[in-house]
């Protein structure tokens, strides 16, 4: 094959789309991998009972109507009818739910969680795992990021400031030619970009034109995704760490004492990530094959 020709896979992308609630404005989230397998495994028992997702009513509580019946994911039944689930329903289960914990997690005794305790843990993962938190607020509909600034549980001022500045920095950095058809230079960077974001333990989540920011200290990297081949090669940093931490308290190194401490933390969160991905299978939701072809990108290289 020439060297500018380049084969391409089809890649499906799940995307969430949330109907007009916050400033009216409807939604569209990318989902994650764990989001797209529950959403997958609910609509696959639907298909299993009716052969397909049944229609059924909602009650709306704010306006005190009944909605017009369509395919809700999440239904029961009362009095022999199914129904959409209610906002008061999810309360209840997320209820029962925390005190099944009690025994085992006693801290869930003084805690009362409600559905929208969901939103302000969304927003906390988002904005801890490195998204800037003007994104943040557009995937929760928040038209001022002070409002999702309120939503975050634990963030640094300091870092919270600097994603404030984000957009203003990156439009300053713009050229006002950004938006021109790119050349083949630029095609073949941006697409080598995505090369270099695989790495020995997985892949890189950084933006396109952003470097490594850790210094390829990939386990530490929150945008690090591990990939599931490569847990048992965890398993034996894992334990070069010990050995390196046992070292260190031998000889008395109480700085390297903290370093390792913080990479072992980080080795066994991905690790816990990697094993969720692999518990994860494949569920056949009947979409559509579409037939393999190869695109072709014909310029010159150099």
């Amino acid at each position: 094959m020439p060297p500018w020709r380049r084969s391409w896979r089809r890649v499906v992308v799940a995307l969430l789309v949330v109907s007009p609630s916050k400033s009216d404005r409807e939604r569209v989230i990318p989902m994650s991998a764990e989001l797209f397998h529950v959403i997958a495994q609910i609509i696959s028992r639907h298909r299993e009972e009716h052969g397909t997702v049944p229609v059924c009513p909602r009650y709306d509580q704010s306006e005190r109507i009944w909605c017009e019946p369509l395919p809700y994911l999440f239904q029961r039944v009362q009095s022999g009818t199914p129904r959409a689930l209610s906002t008061s329903g999810v309360r209840q289960i997320v209820l029962s739910a925390a005190k099944a914990l009690i025994p085992t997690h006693p801290e869930f005794a003084e805690i009362r969680f409600a559905p929208h305790d969901f939103r302000r843990l969304f927003a906390t993962d988002l904005v801890n795992n490195g998204l800037p938190i003007h994104i943040g607020a557009a995937l929760l509909g928040h038209l001022d990021v002070q409002t999702t600034r309120g939503y975050v549980a634990v963030f640094d001022e300091d870092v919270i400031a600097h994603y404030t500045e984000f957009p203003d920095r990156r439009r300053a950095m713009r050229p006002p030619t950004e938006y021109r058809k790119p050349t083949g230079e630029e095609w073949s960077d941006f697409q080598e970009h995505f090369d270099k974001r695989k790495v020995e333990l997985g892949s890189c989540g950084r933006p396109y034109g952003t470097p490594c920011a850790h210094e390829h200290a990939c386990i530490r990297c929150p945008m690090l995704s591990v990939s599931p081949k490569m847990l048992p090669h965890l398993d034996e940093l894992e334990a070069d760490l010990l050995a390196r931490r046992q070292r260190a308290i031998d000889e008395g190194w109480r700085g390297e004492i903290e370093g390792v401490d913080l990479t072992l933390r980080f080795l066994r969160s991905k690790r816990a990530q990697g094993h969720r991905t692999a518990r994860m299978g494949r569920v056949d939701l009947d979409m559509p094959t579409l037939p393999q072809q190869q695109v072709s990108s014909e310029r010159p290289t150099g």
